[in-house]
C-alpha cells in the first residue's frame, strides 16, 4: 500500500521521503526558472535565482540544487548549461558590480575563467648539450 502511494505521488517504490519531483515536474521547474532568469535582467547570480525561483515556483533552494546536482544532472545538464551562459553574459555586461574585481572573482569562481599569462622563453643551450625530443 504505501508503495502504491509512494509512486502516486511521484516518488519510487520504498521512498520513505515520497517526493514529489519526478523528471517531468523537474523540466518543467527547470523551463520556468529559466523564464524567471530571462524575464528578470537583473538576476546576475544563480544564489539570486535560486531566491526568485523559491518565491516564484514554489521551489526550496535546497531543492533546485539537489534536483539539478543529484537525482537529474543528466537530465538537466542542458538547462544548467544554459542558465550558467546567461549569467556569465549578465556579469560580464554588468554596470551594477560597483568594482572590477567583483566581477572578475565571479567569473573565475563561478564560470571557470582563468587568469593567462603569456610567456616567451628563450634558453640558449651550450653548444655541446643536445636534446632530442623524437626518441
Amino acid at each position: 500500500m504505501a508503495d502504491k502511494e509512494a509512486m502516486l505521488s511521484g516518488g519510487q517504490p520504498g521512498n520513505k521521503n515520497r517526493e514529489i519531483y519526478t523528471l517531468e515536474v523537474a523540466l518543467d521547474l527547470f523551463e520556468r526558472a529559466k523564464d524567471v532568469l530571462v524575464a528578470d535582467e537583473s538576476i546576475v547570480t544563480e544564489a539570486l535565482l535560486t531566491v526568485k525561483c523559491k518565491y516564484a515556483l514554489s521551489l526550496p533552494i535546497s531543492s533546485y540544487y539537489y534536483l539539478r546536482d543529484e537525482k537529474f544532472p543528466l537530465e538537466l545538464e542542458d538547462y544548467k548549461k544554459e542558465i550558467n551562459a546567461i549569467l556569465e553574459d549578465r556579469v560580464m555586461k554588468s554596470k551594477d558590480i560597483m568594482a572590477a574585481g567583483i566581477a572578475a572573482m565571479a567569473l573565475k569562481n563561478k564560470h571557470k575563467w582563468k587568469d593567462q599569462q603569456d610567456i616567451n622563453q628563450n634558453i640558449t643551450l651550450p653548444p655541446q648539450i643536445k636534446i632530442n625530443f623524437n626518441e
